[in-house]
């Protein structure tokens, strides 16, 4: 008859071995659970706060943030902020002409915005902010019928025929004048004695509504709750571009504030607020408009990002 003991004592040692061998099993499993909650945390944190880390990147290289530099007749102040909001992927770009050129042949800002429901929105926005800088400097006389836009977005349909694209928003300062273009619906305000100024038009189904209510064959509420209101009508990946652009450039005055902005802030954030933070001056205007997105701590958050410059006469007046 065996042992009823003997056998508890030799179940037990069975027991304790197979504890043994499964130790390094436990600890791959906890090591495992803690570099899982670490990627959540960075991951989250990446979503919520991207801005300096991310500003610029597969873009032309930016001047420090809040460094004033010289265009041989104003002084540039440059502010910047970018994040990725509540979106898996940044597809905004932005980019700067060489400051070493700005004397000589003048300040380029650029900025797209990637189109999240097309193909490849942040390779085209990055390749596009790219390209307009390789093909810098330009003269006014060429610009003023925005035909770099119009042969970069064909050469964006060639690859992707429609199915990806991006906007885009691009101004440029040679001595006194400036002259902007635009595609699709980022934005250029300017706030000049105290005062906000939209200075470029959205390309969006909403302003065609908006001229049909002027015609008489909707109202003004249809127009603005109309469900595909906010659609594009133009935007860089067709077979053609028609941006709005300036004709001829326009002067430029001390004290001068300048936004380039993607939809992510301009949607999110009102005039008035825009307006409060651009009187702060660029680098403040910055870093308040990034506050005031992550204050609002809106649902579906878009990507967002920002360029702001202001001019400082250096001549004594013009």
């Amino acid at each position: 008859m065996v042992n009823r003991f003997a056998l508890q004592r030799v179940n037990f040692e069975m027991f304790k071995n197979i504890l043994f061998r499964m130790r390094y099993i436990y600890l791959a499993c906890i090591l495992l659970m803690l570099i899982l909650v670490l990627l959540d945390i960075f991951v989250f944190h990446k979503k919520k706060g991207g801005n300096s880390e991310t500003k610029g990147e597969a873009s032309a290289p930016s001047p420090s943030s809040g460094k004033p530099m010289d265009n041989g007749r104003f002084s540039i102040e440059i502010g910047n902020c970018q994040g990725t909001g509540e979106r898996e992927e940044q597809q905004d770009a932005f980019g700067f002409s060489p400051s070493s050129k700005w004397k000589d042949k003048g300040f380029l800002a650029v900025l797209c915005d990637g189109m999240g429901g097309l193909d490849s929105g942040a390779t085209i926005s990055n390749k596009l902010v790219s390209d307009i800088i390789k093909e810098f400097p330009y003269s006014f006389d060429e610009l003023k019928n925005g035909w770099i836009l119009d042969s970069l977005s064909a050469e964006i349909y060639s690859e992707y025929f429609g199915r990806g694209g991006t906007t885009v928003i691009i101004t440029y300062l040679k001595g006194d004048k400036l002259w902007f273009a635009s595609v699709g619906d980022s934005d250029l305000l300017l706030l000049r004695n105290g005062r906000i100024y939209a200075m470029n038009q959205r390309q969006e189904y909403g302003n065609s509504l908006l001229m049909r209510v002027a015609e008489g064959a909707l109202s003004i509420d249809q127009a603005l709750t109309h469900r595909d209101a906010p659609a594009l009508t133009e935007y860089m990946g067709g077979k053609h571009a028609n941006p709005d652009y300036s004709i001829d450039p326009w002067q430029v005055e001390d004290n001068d504030i300048y936004l380039l902005c993607s939809d992510g802030i301009s949607d999110t954030l009102s005039f008035e607020e825009i307006r409060e933070a651009m009187s702060m001056g660029p680098s403040r205007c910055a870093e308040l408009l990034e506050q005031g997105i992550m204050r609002k701590n809106k649902n579906y958050q878009d990507n967002y990002t920002a360029i702001v410059f202001a001019v400082h006469d250096i001549r004594g007046g013009i």
